[in-house]
């Protein structure tokens, strides 16, 4: 994920309470394994990997943007997946994600321009197949994490618990409470 987005929340943390949590990888390899054989059993074409970049929207890539982000190697722009990859690590949440592409974008000069009636038509063919796979999901996850996950934070906390305020303590106990007794 490459986040170009600007206005979101990025992180739980903040407010006396610091962390530097590792998201070179931001899914989780064992989940989106699960995910991809979840989709590719509904018969839809899949491709795994490549680079996503979350643009902030609600609208369109111009031209100039989206000629930008192919060369930076972007495959795939998007509009969701940051912040939430980003906050599913700091919560310990394995996360994957499904992307259904709707369109080309204005950098492919054969393809019409993008247009809403386009987007749509496109998004409730895959409603479909994302409904199919995650039915698919449901009965074949592996409850079992062999990942790591589920500890992302050990690594990650910095500031000293006896600083910590009350009030950010409280409010995120919920994901750090294992850490700070």
């Amino acid at each position: 994920i490459f986040d170009f987005t600007h206005h979101r929340p990025r992180t739980f943390f903040g407010e006396g309470l610091v962390t530097h949590i590792s998201v070179a990888d931001p899914f989780c390899s064992n989940l989106s394994d699960q995910l991809e054989a979840a989709v590719r059993a509904t018969g839809a074409k899949t491709h795994k990997g490549g680079s996503l970049i979350t643009i902030e929207g609600p609208r369109f890539s111009t031209k100039a943007e989206s000629q930008t982000y192919r060369s930076w190697g972007m495959s795939i722009i998007g509009m969701t997946a940051s912040p939430e990859a980003f906050l599913a690590r700091e919560a310990e949440m394995c996360y994957a994600t499904m992307a259904h592409v709707t369109d080309y974008d204005v950098w492919h000069v054969s393809e019409s321009p993008v247009t809403v009636e386009m987007v749509i038509q496109t998004l409730n063919k895959n409603t479909e197949v994302a409904q199919t796979a995650i039915r698919n999901l449901a009965r074949t996850l592996n409850p079992e994490r062999t990942c790591a996950c589920e500890n992302a934070l050990a690594a990650a906390l910095i500031t000293d618990p006896k600083i910590i305020p009350a009030a950010t303590f409280e409010k995120l106990k919920t994901l750090v409470g294992k850490y700070y007794k």
